[in-house]
Parts: C-alpha cells; sequence; structure tokens
C-alpha cells in the first residue's frame, strides 16, 4: 500500500479512537492519541531508514524492507507497553503510534507482496486482498476508512 492509504487508514483509526476515548480523556490526550497515531501510519517504512542517495538516485535501506520492522508482535508488545502506561500521555501516544503501526502491517499483509509474521527474514505471508496501484488497493482503502468512520459516527451518535 502507497504511504497516502496507510495514512488515509490510521487517520479513520484515530477518529474511532478519539471517539472511544471521548468520554475518558480531555483534549489534550485525544489530540496527543491522534497525532501519534497519523506518525505510527507509516513507522514500519520509516524506521527503516531509508535513503536517496543525491548522486545515483538509488535508494539505500539500514532495516531491509518489511524484515524487522514489520513484524505484527513488535507492535502488538508495544501497545501492550502503552496501554499499561494509560491513562498517560506518553502511554496514550505509545498505544496509539503502535496499533497504527499494526494497522500499516495489517494493510501490508493483504498485499501481494506481504509480511513476516514471527521471524524477520523468514517467507512473507499474504492474503492477497488487493494488488498494489488497482482498483482493488483503493476499494481496501476506502472499506477500511469507511469501518473506522462508521464506528466513529456510531459512537457519537450515542454520546
Amino acid at each position: 500500500m502507497n504511504q497516502i492509504g496507510h495514512h488515509i487508514t490510521a487517520a479513520s483509526m484515530a477518529a474511532a479512537g478519539a471517539a472511544c476515548a471521548l468520554p475518558y480523556c480531555d483534549v489534550t490526550q485525544i489530540v496527543v492519541g491522534v497525532i501519534a497515531a497519523l506518525g505510527g501510519a507509516s513507522a514500519p517504512d520509516w524506521l527503516e531508514g531509508a535513503f536517496r542517495i543525491p548522486l545515483t538516485g538509488k535508494t539505500i535501506r539500514l532495516i531491509p524492507h518489511r524484515t524487522l520492522t514489520h513484524l505484527p508482535w513488535i507492535w502488538a508488545f508495544t501497545i501492550l507497553v502503552g496501554i499499561s502506561h494509560l491513562p498517560s500521555a506518553w502511554g496514550i501516544a505509545v498505544a496509539a503510534f503502535a496499533a497504527a503501526g499494526l494497522l500499516h502491517l495489517a494493510m501490508d499483509l493483504l498485499s501481494p507482496m506481504g509480511i513476516p509474521l514471527l521471524i524477520p527474514f523468514a517467507a512473507r505471508t499474504s492474503l492477497h486482498g488487493y494488488r498494489v496501484g488497482a482498483i482493488s488497493e483503493a476499494v481496501t482503502i476506502i472499506a477500511t476508512s469507511g469501518t473506522f468512520v462508521a464506528i466513529a459516527a456510531a459512537i457519537f451518535s450515542q454520546a
């Protein structure tokens, strides 16, 4: 999935999270959560340390793509670390950042390239839910975002 798709799905997830948190958190805590989720949306990719060599235009990654930063269990553990520190702003930020990172992996799991599930350099698993750049990718983004927005709307309508 492209980075725009990762950010759209994370933003809609943040809206649903904000709707759930509204009765329990103040505005500052919700803003921290939303900003952290937006930062985590593409974190599995930018944490690889990619940079472009100016003269050649070649991209170099310090960590190979979809290896160490694309392990679901690391992100799930990080969510638990954040949850263990709730309701502090730090706990909210860590949990929201990691939840968006885990959503990124879920979206990548649906792509043909897939992700490693347990071991970073092992074979990747793919559910083949969409083709990158095809209409199926846009449908996946819309369906995922629509689900989160529907959750947020349902919660807000009950408030």
